[in-house]
């Protein structure tokens, strides 16, 4: 059964929580307990070392032991333990203990062993038995000298204690053993204590990762289930839909992504839309201009072919006509050829050199006075000296003619057209060509270098040319890493720019 994601963070979250709270409880427990033991462990070894000379004393001075019981039972109530003294023979000499037991009814009775005779009565029971094995061993270390400290489940008290045996008489060897034997049922309350606290905490810790799991949960799962529904709507083609983002964690940055990734299919889908439209126009265009020149060659020559036309006048006209029509068709294939060879390469590879850009520009202004005095157009050149461009020189001057023309063609009668190179402050070369015609609308100028492109048809089907200008110009500015900028205000004129950059600029 598949599980949500809140619903695995949430275990998780407990997993996570049980873990800390079972391991440090362990921890604390055990570090406790060391401390606990060791301590009691000094202590008790001490006052076994301190009782082997006073049992020594009251060994050689009281011969009832009276005294000795008494002494015994004072240092039990005093330190806490239970005290039991061997001779060296395993035979129980005195015993401090209060004991219970129960008889066959369940009735407790209370045996007192804090006498002589109680220790007597002790003494008959571990003889009857057997002594415990653990005892035993314990004593036998005892009697070699050894002081021996252990925890062990007492087998006459019933009850874990914690044992310390430390010998008693002179050094040339040992007379008797003293074990002291602490029941640790308090300790084990009080680790029982810390259990139950640590329990309490751990529950209270689970309720209130319960309700920080459910927030959290939600500030991710929510903005994940926008992403999904987001990539559902962008698989099926819609690409408006947005995830709401909050924040600048990871989840946020994901979303961002999400609707970055949008808007990029988006603007790929409606640039390959666009690029589609083009293609089909270029395929329209290059359809259209090629069939009209063919059609008015083919139907110039068939008529003169035919004999139908008989005036020399009239066939030196259409014979005219079909060499213009020629010209001009192998002008646009001349283009189209130019157009796909720019497109071939990424940079120049042939006739290389330092141009200056001054004179290029007369060059080309020098070739366009014949059409631009006829319409009263005033030609200015603003062009550094100073300044040349590496470069092919040919597609210069055609970069330069192509703009020029443009410019031409759509500048009013004693319109002005602007020719400026000049040098700016990072090095770089400004080409630039402004006319006072009737501009570019916004929208259209990102389409402008398209081939065959035109901004607006109605208005330009009395312009001269192939469409194909503007195309070839972006292609040379690319192969001359150089970059394009046009600025048109509809109504008041355009203005390109090419920049060099300074890489390409060589001072005269």
């Amino acid at each position: 059964m598949n599980k949500s994601l809140s619903t695995r963070l949430m275990y998780s979250f407990m997993a996570l929580i049980v873990v800390i709270v079972v391991g440090v409880t362990a921890g604390i427990s055990y570090f406790i307990a060391d401390y606990f033991f060791k301590i009691k462990e000094q202590e008790l070894a001490q006052k076994g070392n301190e009782m082997a000379e006073t049992i020594e004393y009251f060994m050689l001075r009281d011969t009832d032991r009276t005294t000795l019981h008494r002494y015994i039972v004072a240092v039990d109530r005093l330190v806490g333990a239970r005290i039991w003294l061997f001779d060296n023979k395993y035979d129980l000499l005195a015993a401090s203990l209060v004991n219970t037991d129960e008889d066959a009814d369940g009735n407790k009775l209370i045996r007192n062993y804090n006498s002589k005779e109680g220790t007597e009565l002790l003494g008959k029971e571990i003889k009857g038995g057997n002594l415990s094995t653990k005892v035993r061993s314990i004593l036998k270390d005892v009697y070699s000298g050894k002081s021996v400290k252990s925890q062990i489940f007492h087998p006459y008290y019933k009850e874990q204690v914690m044992l310390v045996g430390v010998p008693y008489g002179k050094q040339d060897g040992a007379h008797g053993a003293i074990l002291l034997a602490e029941p640790l049922s308090g300790f084990d309350s009080f680790l029982r204590d810390i259990y139950i606290y640590t329990s309490i905490v751990g529950v209270l810790a689970l309720i209130l990762s319960l309700f920080m799991v459910r927030r959290l949960s939600r500030s991710i799962i929510r903005p994940l289930i926008s992403m999904k529904d987001s990539a559902a709507a962008i698989a099926s083609g819609d690409y408006t839909r947005k995830v709401e983002v909050h924040g600048e964690d990871e989840v946020a940055a994901l979303g961002r992504a999400l609707n970055a990734l949008g808007n990029d299919l988006s603007a790929f889908v409606d640039k390959t839309e666009r690029t589609e439209k083009i293609r089909r126009d270029f395929v329209a265009n290059v359809s259209h201009e090629l069939r009209t020149p063919i059609t008015i060659i083919r139907g110039y020559n068939e008529a003169i072919s035919d004999g139908t036309i008989t005036d020399k006048e009239m066939i030196q006209r259409y014979r005219a006509l079909i060499n213009e029509e020629t010209i001009r068709l192998e002008r646009m294939i001349r283009e189209l050829l130019n157009i796909s060879r720019f497109q071939a390469s990424d940079e120049l590879t042939t006739g290389i050199e330092p141009l200056p850009l001054a004179e290029i520009v007369r060059n080309v202004t020098e070739k366009l006075m014949v059409k631009s005095v006829k319409r009263h157009v005033t030609l200015v050149i603003h062009a550094d000296e100073n300044i040349a461009v590496v470069g092919n020189g040919d597609q210069l001057v055609q970069l330069i003619m192509i703009l020029g023309d443009n410019a031409l063609k759509y500048s009013p009668d004693n319109g002005t057209i602007s020719f400026t190179a000049v040098r700016q402050e990072d090095g770089s070369v400004l080409l630039s060509v402004a006319d006072q015609g009737p501009g570019i609308p916004e929208e259209d100028l990102p389409f402008i270098w398209e081939r065959f492109y035109k901004v607006d048809k109605s208005h330009c089907r009395n312009v001269p040319g192939t469409g194909l200008g503007l195309a070839i110009a972006k292609e040379i500015i690319r192969v001359h890493g150089a970059k394009a900028q046009v600025f048109s205000i509809p109504g008041v004129g355009t203005r390109f720019e090419v920049t060099f950059p300074k890489e390409k600029v060589v001072l005269c």
